[in-house]
């Protein structure tokens, strides 16, 4: 199956498109079950020698901008073109692009970033092929809760940052964290005020690899999504120079992140995308080649059938990603609709499960054999239900951004 063409890309998309391409089959495809099939988590981590080929073909700092030295590349509806050429490679290596995207982000907010803390990273960033970052949220007893902030002082993160003179002392323990020990810097979610809630007590620091009290507990052994590792983070009386705050202390969770482009989360529906998408060329492909009951698979009605629902429910979905990162793109021009970015989401995550799953089924027993890679994209497909916030965080999501507009009361417990 071509990779999809759309005649609103631009040669510059084309152009990116297909060099993500490229570097998803050249340097993806080759290893990705090899390290999906690694007895030990962490050995299936291969971010920092993928992150030096990701460089040498130009892309690990295109979402940071030309003057620090990166690509400049900044609409979403780009980054997700390039996020499916890589969920096609493999759902885990999509880490890398969201690296760059999410320090972008994060340092080019004017009301977090300081022009000195911009400047500083951003060009750390594109210097260092190695560079990755780490998003520091979830806790033992706080995930979810915080994408949807609940404000009550019990809920949300625990892990606190003391002020003494001009350092924050931060103790806690931090776990499900991507890039966790080998990204140079972790953007860290931490309570400045435990007698509020997180929209009034909690702060965002940037927590350096070498930074003293820092260390890295078990890596966690998910069933899919392998080549991105998950590890917990422990912080023990770290001490963190308060010139490495983003925004006013206490300025909470909300308004934090207030500040960052609504829509991101359509990069991993991109991802989705791909993933889908490699699993219904591999189910086509299949059918095609395989003779049974006197015909090729694909002559049966009920895998002809299948594989027609497959290929509409992906372009369907791919369809809705797109409109959703243009009208985000857009959004200086035209009114945005909220609801759109977690529902293109939720429906590209969901429909990658239901992709994954018919492919499984037209393999038939080979489909669950570890020497295809169909029950990798399975596992894959569903781990990332639990990604991210999850798939009922989205749907609540879109949920209170309906009631919002309807005038209703919300109500998400």
């Amino acid at each position: 199956m071509p990779m999809p063409a759309d005649q609103f890309l631009t040669r510059e998309q084309i152009a990116i498109q297909q060099l993500a391409h490229e570097f998803a089959r050249n340097e993806i495809r080759p290893i990705a079950m090899k390290l999906d099939h690694m007895s030990d988590p962490k050995d299936a981590f291969y971010m920092p020698h993928l992150a030096r080929k990701f460089d040498e073909v130009g892309l690990h700092a295109m979402s940071i901008p030309e003057e620090y030295g990166g690509g400049g590349i900044d609409d979403l509806f780009t980054h997700c073109i390039v996020a499916e050429e890589l969920g096609w490679g493999d759902r885990g290596v999509v880490g890398l692009l969201l690296s760059s995207n999410k320090i972008t982000r994060y340092l080019t907010a004017r009301e977090l970033a300081t022009p000195e803390q911009c400047r500083k990273w951003l060009t750390a960033y594109v210097e260092d092929p190695e560079f990755l970052i780490a998003q520091c949220m979830t806790e033992d007893e706080a995930g979810s809760e915080n994408l949807l902030p609940y404000d009550g002082v019990d809920g949300g993160f625990r892990t606190t940052a003391v002020r003494e003179g001009d350092f924050y002392v931060v103790n806690g323990v931090k776990r499900f964290i991507s890039n966790s020990g080998y990204a140079k810097l972790y953007f860290m979610y931490v309570r400045t005020d435990r007698t509020k809630g997180i929209n009034e007590g909690s702060t965002l620091l940037m927590i350096p690899l070498d930074t003293p009290g820092l260390s890295f507990g078990r890596v966690h052994d998910k069933m899919g999504y392998r080549l991105n590792l998950n590890r917990e983070i422990i912080m023990e009386n770290c001490r963190v120079p308060v010139e490495n705050r983003l925004g006013p202390e206490n300025y909470g969770i909300s308004r934090i992140n207030s500040h960052l482009r609504a829509g991101d989360g359509l990069i991993n529906a991109g991802a989705m995308l791909g993933l889908a998408r490699a699993a219904y060329e591999a189910a086509l492909d299949y059918a095609e080649t395989r003779k049974q009951s006197g015909g090729r698979l694909v002559g049966h009605q009920a895998i002809g059938l299948k594989l027609v629902e497959m290929y509409s429910e992906l372009n369907a979905a791919r369809a809705y990603v797109w409109q959703a990162a243009r009208m985000i793109d857009n959004r200086e021009h035209a009114p945005v609709d909220l609801k759109m970015p977690g529902s293109a989401s939720m429906f590209a995550h969901e429909m990658a499960c239901k992709v994954t799953r018919d492919a499984m089924e037209i393999f038939g027993g080979s489909g669950v054999m570890r020497e295809l890679p169909i029950e990798m994209y399975l596992r894959n497909a569903y781990n990332m239900l639990h990604s991210d916030g999850g798939i009922i965080m989205k749907k609540l999501k879109v949920m209170r951004q309906l009631n919002l507009e309807a005038g209703a009361d919300i109500n998400v417990d």
